[in-house]
């Protein structure tokens, strides 16, 4: 029988969420990025699309008559209400077709969820992981990439949980305050960890899936990643 471990994956604005979700695709976990569904859903003809301009008026479309995110993003961490009204019209949307995408996958499978506990989600995967940085570190990255003041990255923090938050809530936090190798390393340990449960059929407790405890729970730190891509690819 195949099966499948699910993990939601988390983390504040400029966490590294994003990159920890390339680097488990690149280990040879199927992913899914519900950022991606939403942006393909928000396209004209999508799902989403009529919908988010009857809420939010035409001024949200950019010149060639496509959602402009920038500005809904804008208006909405302004704004709770607006927020909250968003997450009603396109949340189902994105729910449903992540559980559709995900029926079809197997072994390790690896979703992206921004508002993971905020939405309480968690109780849609085997496991949950959350990845934490210091909030300076989270400053200049999300402003060297999105090119947003201060003061906006600041209140598109707040608006989130706290990284307090998510560690109490997290099944495992891996750290991500700016070094890279050691940021794949951990993404790599936890990833072997994974592909443990799925060929020995353990469950999440019996493998000791809280917080840094998973580390010890019997995972091979040596294995290769191409050894680690084939057991994965044996589950599919």
């Amino acid at each position: 029988m195949r099966r499948r471990f699910s993990i939601g994956l988390t983390g504040g604005i400029g966490s590294g969420k994003t990159e920890a979700l390339r680097r488990f695709s690149a280990l040879g976990a199927a992913t899914i990025s519900l950022d991606e569904i939403a942006h393909e859903q928000s396209r004209p003809g999508g799902p989403a699309f009529l919908k988010m301009i009857r809420a939010f008026g035409r001024q949200i479309l950019d010149e060639s008559g496509c959602i402009d995110r920038k500005k809904v993003a804008d208006r909405v961490f302004l704004n709770s209400n607006l927020r909250k009204r968003l997450e009603r019209l396109t949340h189902p949307l994105i729910l449903k077709e992540m559980q559709s995408q995900m029926k079809l996958l197997f072994g390790i499978v690896v979703v992206d969820v921004p508002l993971l506990f905020e939405g309480r989600h968690e109780k849609n995967f085997d496991a949950t992981l959350a990845v934490l940085a210091p909030a300076n570190v989270r400053l200049h990255r999300v402003s060297k990439r999105d090119r947003l003041s201060p003061s906006e990255i600041r209140k598109r923090m707040f608006a989130q949980i706290s990284d307090e938050e998510r560690m109490k809530r997290a099944d495992v936090v891996i750290d991500n305050d700016g070094d890279l190798a050691a940021f794949h390393q951990d993404v790599k340990r936890y990833y072997q960890a994974f592909c443990l449960i799925v060929t020995t059929q353990v469950t999440p407790a019996q493998a000791g899936v809280q917080n840094s405890d998973f580390l010890d729970s019997g995972l091979r730190r040596n294995d290769e990643p191409e050894q680690l891509h084939l057991i994965n690819q044996e589950q599919r």
